[in-house]
Protein backbone atom coordinates (compact mmCIF):
# COMPACT_ATOMS: atom_id res chain seq x y z
CA UNK A 1 0.00 0.00 0.00
CA UNK A 2 2.74 2.46 0.97
CA UNK A 3 4.69 1.59 -2.17
CA UNK A 4 1.69 2.35 -4.38
CA UNK A 5 1.14 5.66 -2.61
CA UNK A 6 4.80 6.55 -3.07
CA UNK A 7 4.71 5.64 -6.76
CA UNK A 8 1.70 7.92 -7.26
CA UNK A 9 3.61 10.83 -5.73
CA UNK A 10 6.69 10.09 -7.80
CA UNK A 11 4.71 9.86 -11.01
CA UNK A 12 2.82 13.08 -10.29
CA UNK A 13 6.07 14.94 -9.73
CA UNK A 14 7.55 13.42 -12.86
CA UNK A 15 4.51 14.48 -14.91
CA UNK A 16 5.02 18.07 -13.78
CA UNK A 17 8.73 18.02 -14.59
CA UNK A 18 8.12 16.46 -18.01
CA UNK A 19 5.60 19.19 -18.82
CA UNK A 20 8.19 21.80 -17.86
CA UNK A 21 10.81 20.11 -20.06
CA UNK A 22 8.39 20.04 -22.99
CA UNK A 23 7.79 23.78 -22.59
CA UNK A 24 11.54 24.46 -22.45
CA UNK A 25 12.08 22.45 -25.63
CA UNK A 26 9.24 24.29 -27.39
CA UNK A 27 10.88 27.57 -26.45
CA UNK A 28 14.14 26.35 -27.93
CA UNK A 29 12.33 25.44 -31.15
CA UNK A 30 10.98 28.98 -31.40
CA UNK A 31 14.02 30.99 -30.30
CA UNK A 32 17.24 29.06 -30.85
CA UNK A 33 19.20 29.32 -34.03
CA UNK A 34 19.96 25.86 -35.45
CA UNK A 35 23.46 24.50 -35.04
CA UNK A 36 25.02 21.31 -36.32
CA UNK A 37 23.29 18.88 -33.97
CA UNK A 38 20.56 20.98 -32.34
CA UNK A 39 18.18 21.80 -35.13
CA UNK A 40 14.47 22.42 -34.67
CA UNK A 41 13.82 18.86 -35.79
CA UNK A 42 16.11 17.59 -33.07
CA UNK A 43 14.16 19.36 -30.32
CA UNK A 44 10.85 18.12 -31.74
CA UNK A 45 12.23 14.59 -31.92
CA UNK A 46 13.28 14.83 -28.26
CA UNK A 47 9.76 15.87 -27.32
CA UNK A 48 8.09 13.15 -29.38
CA UNK A 49 10.34 10.24 -28.45
CA UNK A 50 11.12 10.85 -24.80
CA UNK A 51 8.72 13.18 -23.10
CA UNK A 52 5.37 12.36 -24.69
CA UNK A 53 5.96 8.64 -24.22
CA UNK A 54 6.90 9.05 -20.56
CA UNK A 55 4.01 11.42 -19.95
CA UNK A 56 1.55 8.92 -21.42
CA UNK A 57 2.94 6.04 -19.34
CA UNK A 58 2.70 8.04 -16.13
CA UNK A 59 -0.84 9.28 -16.77
CA UNK A 60 -1.95 5.75 -17.69
CA UNK A 61 -0.45 4.45 -14.44
CA UNK A 62 -2.23 7.08 -12.38
CA UNK A 63 -5.56 6.40 -14.09
CA UNK A 64 -5.14 2.66 -13.55
CA UNK A 65 -4.31 2.99 -9.83
CA UNK A 66 -6.81 5.53 -8.60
Amino acid sequence: MADRKRMKKVRQKRIESVKEQIEEHKQKIETEKPKKDTTKGYWQKEIDEKFVKQLKEDTDYLEEHQ
